[in-house]
């Protein structure tokens, strides 16, 4: 029996109102969104949404925020330039445990570098800075660095040129008739080698694993979250579709000065759980937790803190860069404590949009080697992309999907 014409056009109607029906979505009007923080529900035009940005005090100035059923996080400034906000006591013994136990579970595996894309780095490009078609020791050792994410000394670069036989005439300087006979796979194939040897030369030495808060059904993961966003006042929605991971680092375990987020950049689109290639990583802010305390080194290092300008140039030349050798030369050290969250803001908020604005150069950091115990973090990173709209409709979409799925748990 075919549908009645007007059945067919007012179960259409039906069908069109449950599409746009909204749980925490636009429920008032196409550019208005639901969106929860500290358990409250609060509804605005997409304009009005910020991203918001806690305002850091002097440096050593404490100010108290009210954390799950009325607990206070004190919240102390450590810089302003870059701002870095320091948490004690942000996790509990039991929870920091339960990450540590839980990354056991999932799986630890090397750590690997990758560029602002998301890729993996390869692929060499001569630093012939001085252009006089030669390469010297130090020439060669940045062309290593940028090329394998390696960090040869001096020493390794010759006893390189003694075992290959690359500097036939002797005298440290690399010429395009030497390179002829010694091809980017034959200098690849020598370090990775070399890394089996030393690994602490490669600009990461660590175990990770990810975690993921939008597929969890983890209460003590949910309880962290949400304690995430009322300390940092971001939507439990936004936390919720941001990236985990918990690493830990043995003995001359570290991670070499670098940026957790990239440049603005109009031309390539910010990296998605589905746009994975030919994108750009976007985190608006990184909240790192100590999950252990260290009994030698550690400390989350910033190299570029308090400067006037950020001085890529000299970074390069003066391998600030290399917190394997370099940490003490740091403007700023964090001391890991159990428990203890650090935060900052690896982008402004454009005044326009309220949204991913540029990024804050002085974020520049890494992790000094641990000379004694071990050491355990968990990094979570804030995640937007520099589109505000499709980001507001992701993150309904998910709520929406989260909490069909709570529903069919409980049944």
């Amino acid at each position: 029996m075919g549908l009645h014409p007007l059945r067919g056009f007012l179960l259409l109607l039906v069908m069109i109102v449950l599409l746009v029906r909204t749980e925490g979505e636009q429920s008032q009007g196409s550019g208005t969104f639901c969106l929860t923080i500290a358990g409250i529900k609060t509804c605005q035009n997409s304009s009005d949404i910020r991203l918001s940005r806690l305002q850091g005090k002097q440096v050593g100035d404490v100010q108290g925020v009210v954390a799950q059923e009325g607990r206070v996080l004190k919240l102390k400034t450590v810089s302003q330039k870059p701002l870095v906000i320091e948490i004690p006591e942000f996790l509990t013994a039991e929870e920091c445990d339960h990450f540590i136990e839980t990354a056991h579970q999932e799986g630890l595996k090397d750590s690997v570098t990758t560029d602002s894309s998301g890729h993996n780095k390869d692929g060499f490009k001569l630093m012939d800075k001085d252009r006089d078609k030669k390469l010297s020791v130090n020439e060669m050792r940045l062309t290593i660095e940028s090329g394998m994410d390696i960090y040869p000394d001096r020493e390794d670069i010759l006893k390189m040129y003694a075992d290959t036989g690359l500097d036939k005439d002797g005298d440290e300087q690399i010429s395009a008739e030497e390179l002829k006979d010694f091809s980017p796979a034959d200098l690849m194939q020598y370090f990775n080698e070399f890394l089996q040897q030393q690994p602490e030369k490669h600009s990461r030495f660590s175990k990770q694993v990810w975690l993921f808060p939008d597929n969890s059904k983890d209460r003590v993961f949910d309880q962290v979250q949400d304690r995430v966003s009322r300390a940092v006042d971001l939507p439990i929605e936004l936390i919720k579709m941001s990236d985990f991971q918990v690493v830990t680092y043995g003995v001359k375990g570290h991670y070499n000065a670098h940026y957790d987020s990239s440049e603005v950049n109009d031309k390539i689109p910010c990296c998605t759980r589905r746009r994975t290639r030919q994108c750009r990583i976007c985190r608006y802010m990184t909240v790192l937790f100590y999950l252990s305390d260290v009994e030698g080194g550690g400390e989350t290092a910033f190299p570029l803190a308090g400067n006037d300008i950020v001085d890529m140039v000299r970074v390069q030349d003066e391998q600030l860069m290399n917190l394997y050798k370099k940490c003490s030369d740091a403007n700023l050290h964090v001391t890991p404590a159990k428990g203890k969250a650090i935060i900052w803001y690896n982008h402004q908020v454009d005044p326009d949009t309220g949204w991913l604005g540029a990024m804050d150069k002085y974020t520049y950091h890494g992790g000094c080697p641990v000379t004694t115990g071990t050491k355990w973090i968990a990094n979570f990173w804030i995640k937007t992309t520099d589109n505000k709209l499709e980001d507001l409709h992701r993150m309904i979409q998910f709520a929406k999907l989260n909490n069909g799925l709570k529903q069919k748990d409980e049944l």
